[in-house]
């Protein structure tokens, strides 16, 4: 066996691999399965046919679901009519007209369905995924002028795979994408020619970091000026468990901000926290909102809009972040001759690992090592070997990362921190 980076994940093998619903391989008792009742269920894949369009695989929990039905997204506001249902039995789809609860079709019509998306009142479920995208890439067209249509193309793809991410950064004209591994890139490479005819570049893959706050501290800002505008705003920011994501809640009465701005303000949050002071994701912290206030006449609907990311971004000045960096745990196994070599680059790449197992004349070692430094690792191992070593890697989570061994990134648009432009930009007046 030639060394390889297993890390690749199986996500890596094609897009629409990547993300898997518990509930759709049998996760969910069948007691939760209820024959009758209104129709609930879940969105667990999305795929595009050039004649059909798009398909929402949807597996029912209640009641059924019928040509021409409506049905409301959750967190949408305008229900969509089905217009067409397709069941599915091995290689061949029927036009069924109906799916009933303990079933999956094809449901055609849901324009804005995404992966993961609810309707109904189904059981509780459990997302996993089967890879963690640990690099970002820009997507290049080699005709500039099918920019456009590889964004939209990207953009079916990412539909059909959360995982990818897409990003567009309008002031940069850019594609960005996530991935876990080269042989995605291949993947990508060959379903945008074969689907859509089109030819694209990748740039140098980057190691996704993320960052969290350092220390608890409170984020403010009173958007009141110039007028008419009105949204005070006041955060409790804190540092949460590793793996923790995102947590937010509110202690703000509907008397001190109705309930619709506080919807905008919800909202806000995850967006803001797409990029922190270093141009990462903010993760692992909770958000509370402990103070604000908007006014009859002078709040306009977008003003909380414009005052969340200020106030969120104040927060994380004051409590300061620090990077997070993704992590590998490896297995090497190999000729006990190159043993101390294996040490010495597990020690330049900043690895921690067990102490070598040795059976006969061949090692076995486990290590934990940041993603950054070891892309190069399988290849090396490979040569050291001459072929012979076997190694495999999984994800091994985020760690804390001191600034200079870790890598920042270009904040895309605005800065809320550079309170004139950001109040500009969102006025329309840049």
């Amino acid at each position: 066996g030639n060394a390889f980076p297993v890390y690749l994940g199986a996500a890596s093998l094609g897009v629409g691999c990547g993300h898997l619903l518990a509930a759709v391989n049998a996760g969910i008792p069948s007691s939760s399965v209820n024959r009758e009742g209104k129709p609930s269920g879940i969105v667990y894949k999305i795929e595009h046919d050039a004649v059909m369009g798009k398909a929402c695989y949807v597996r029912m929990f209640s009641g059924e679901l019928k040509n021409r039905d409506s049905v409301l997204l959750r967190g949408r506001e305008v229900p969509e009519k089905v217009s067409q249902i397709r069941t599915v039995t091995g290689k061949k789809a029927l036009d069924s007209g109906r799916v009933v609860s303990g079933d999956i079709a094809a449901v055609y019509g849901l324009s804005q369905g995404r992966v993961g998306d609810v309707f109904g009142n189904p059981p509780e479920i459990v997302q996993s995924h089967l890879a963690q995208p640990l690099f970002r890439v820009q997507a290049v067209p080699k005709n500039p002028e099918e920019l456009s249509q590889l964004h939209r193309a990207l953009e079916e793809l990412a539909e059909e795979d959360p995982l990818l991410g897409l990003e567009w950064v309008n002031e940069e004209q850019e594609l960005n994408v996530k991935i876990t591994g080269m042989i995605q890139l291949e993947v990508l490479s060959a379903l945008l020619q074969e689907r859509y005819h089109l030819s694209a570049g990748f740039s140098t893959p980057t190691v996704i970091y993320q960052e969290t706050p350092l220390k608890a501290g409170y984020g403010f800002e009173a958007y009141t000026m110039p007028k008419p505008c009105w949204a005070v705003v006041k955060f409790w920011i804190e540092p949460g468990p590793r793996g923790s994501g995102l947590v937010y809640r509110s202690e703000v009465s509907e008397n001190d901000i109705l309930r619709r701005y506080q919807n905008h303000i919800e909202a806000s949050v995850p967006e803001t926290l797409k990029q922190g002071l270093y141009g990462w994701e903010v993760t692992d912290l909770s958000v509370t909102l402990v103070e604000g206030e908007y006014h009859v006449f002078h709040t306009h609907p977008l003003d909380f809009f414009v005052a969340t990311p200020m106030a969120l971004m104040d927060g994380l000045q004051r409590c300061g972040t620090t990077l997070l960096e993704p992590m590998l745990r490896m297995r090497i196994s190999s000729g006990e001759e190159i043993l101390g070599k294996v040490i010495g680059d597990l020690l330049e790449m900043r690895g921690e690992f067990d102490n070598p197992v040795i059976h006969g004349s061949q090692f076995t070692l486990e290590a934990t090592v940041p993603v950054a430094t070891s892309m190069e690792f399988p290849v090396r191992l490979g040569i050291l070997s001459s072929g012979k070593a076997v190694v495999s890697s999984r994800f091994d989570g985020y760690r804390p990362c001191p600034l200079e061994l870790g890598e920042t990134a270009k904040r895309r648009g605005v800065n809320p921190l550079d309170r004139s432009k950001w109040i500009l930009q969102a006025r329309g007046a840049l």
